[in-house]
C-alpha cells in the first residue's frame, strides 16, 4: 500500500513540474543526513554497553517533500506541505511507516494571518511553521539524535500531531500569537474515525512571541486530553506544561535559554527515560551559545532537569546534559557537523528497585554531512 501511494505521489508530482502552468508553483525539496556515531551507556544495575553505527537524520531530520502556492488574490494564498521522513541509512518510512509523516498540510496565509489543518508540527516542539522552542531556544534545537537539545531535560510531549488545526495572528509590534489543536493526537495509536472523541488523546496549546532584531522571546501552555477510560485506569490526569523561551543574538555569540515546569505527562528526558504510568511531574532548564569560530559555528549546550512521579513522590530522577558541537559549511547546501554529548542521570533507590536497566550515564560522539536539495 506504502508503495502504490509513494508511486501516485512521485507521478503526481513529476506530472505537476513538467505542467507550465504550474511550474512555478510546486517545489521539490529534502535533507539528506548521514552520521557516525559512537555512544557508551551505564545502567543501574552496574552493566554498560558500547555502540557503533550509522545514524540518519541527526544534525537535521532526513526527508523529501513537496510544496505549493496559489494567489487568490486580495493578499490571500492557498497553499500545501506534503512532507516525508525518512532514515537515509536504509531507506525506511519514518514517524511511524507513515508516507507523509512529517507534514501534511493545507494553509491559508494572507493579512488575517496564518492558518493550517493537518498534520504538523507541535507547537511545543521543533518541526513546522508552528514550533516555538525548537532550534530557536537551543544550539542543537530538541536534540541531535540523543546529543543536546532540550528534550533530555524537560517532558515528553508529541514531535508532530495529526488532525491538527493552527493559527498564527499577524505581528503587532513585535508580537504574534499562535493556538493550536489536535482532535486526535496519533492514528497510529487510536485508529482514524475516532477523533474527538473522549477515548482518543486530544492536544490544544497556546504561545505569544516577540521578535525584533536581536532577539526573541516566546511562552506557551501545551496541555493533552488523556484517552479514557485508560488514564483513569492508570491513574493519569491531563498533562500541563509551562514554557519561557528565548534567544539573543550578540554579534559575536547567539545565546540560548529555555525552561519548562510540567505535570502529569507519561515521560521525560529522551535518553535516560523517566516514565510511570501515573505520570511525571517535574521541571528543566536548557542554556546554550553559538559563537563564529574558524569560519564555522562552535556549539555549547548545558541543560538540568528534576522530575518525580504524580502519584509517588519516592520514584524520582535528576539528569544533567553537557553537550559540545560544530558546524561548518562546504556551501550553501552542503554542512559538515560533530558533537560530544555526556548526560549523568541520578535516581531513587525505589526507581532503581523497580527499573534495574534504566540508564544511568551515556558518552556519545558523533560526526556526520548533511546535504539539502
Amino acid at each position: 500500500m506504502n508503495k502504490t501511494l509513494l508511486h501516485a505521489a512521485s507521478l503526481a508530482a513529476l506530472t505537476a513540474l513538467a505542467t507550465p502552468a504550474t511550474a512555478s508553483d510546486i517545489q521539490l525539496y529534502g535533507v539528506l543526513d548521514y552520521g557516525l556515531s559512537v555512544q557508551h551507556r551505564e545502567y543501574v544495575d552496574g552493566t554498560d554497553s558500547t555502540q557503533s553505527r550509522m545514524v540518519s537524520g541527526q544534525y537535521i531530520g532526513s526527508r523529501v517533500g513537496l510544496k505549493g502556492e496559489e494567489d487568490l488574490g486580495n493578499g490571500l494564498k492557498a497553499g500545501f506541505v506534503l512532507e516525508n521522513g525518512f532514515s537515509s541509512d536504509t531507506g525506511a518510512l519514518g514517524q511511524g511507516g507513515r508516507l507523509f509523516g512529517r507534514d501534511a498540510r493545507l494553509y491559508l496565509d494572507g493579512d488575517f494571518g496564518y492558518l493550517s489543518f493537518g498534520r504538523m508540527g507541535s507547537m511545543v516542539g521543533g518541526n513546522g511553521p508552528y514550533a516555538r522552542f525548537g532550534h530557536v531556544v537551543s544550539p542543537f534545537s530538541c536534540g541531535w539524535g540523543d546529543i543536546g537539545g532540550h528534550l533530555q531535560v524537560v517532558s515528553l510531549g508529541y514531535e508532530f500531531i495529526d488532525n491538527a488545526v493552527a493559527y498564527t495572528t499577524p505581528t503587532f509590534a513585535g508580537f504574534d500569537a499562535t493556538v493550536q489543536y489536535s482532535f486526535g493526537t496519533d492514528t497510529k495509536k487510536y485508529g482514524t474515525g475516532v477523533e474527538g472523541k473522549s477515548s482518543v488523546e486530544r492536544m490544544a496549546s497556546g504561545a505569544v512571541r516577540y521578535r525584533n532584531d536581536k532577539m526573541m522571546v516566546a511562552f506557551g501552555v501545551e496541555s493533552i486530553n488523556q484517552a479514557q477510560p485508560a488514564a483513569d485506569n492508570a491513574q493519569l490526569d491531563d498533562s500541563f506544561s509551562w514554557n519561557l523561551g528565548a534567544n539573543y543574538d550578540a554579534g559575536w555569540a547567539k545565546f540560548y535559554g529555555y525552561a519548562q515546569v510540567f505535570e502529569s505527562y507519561a515521560a521525560a528526558a529522551r535518553t535516560t527515560t523517566f516514565a510511570l504510568a501515573s505520570g511525571v511531574d517535574g521541571w528543566g532548564v536548557n542554556v546554550g551559545v553559538d559563537v563564529p569560530a574558524f569560519g564555522g559555528t562552535a556549539k555549547l549546550g548545558v541543560g538540568y532537569g528534576d522530575f518525580e512521579g504524580s502519584r509517588d513522590s519516592a520514584m524520582t530522577m535528576s539528569t544533567w546534559q553537557t553537550a559540545v558541537g560544530y558546524t561548518y559549511a562546504l556551501s550553501r547546501r552542503t554542512t559538515l557537523y560533530t558533537a560530544a554529548d555526556w548526560i549523568a542521570s541520578d535516581y531513587s533507590q525505589s526507581y532503581k528497585t523497580e527499573k534495574p536497566s534504566a540508564t544511568e550515564d551515556v558518552v556519545e560522539f558523533t560526526v556526520g554531512i548533511v546535504h539539502k536539495f
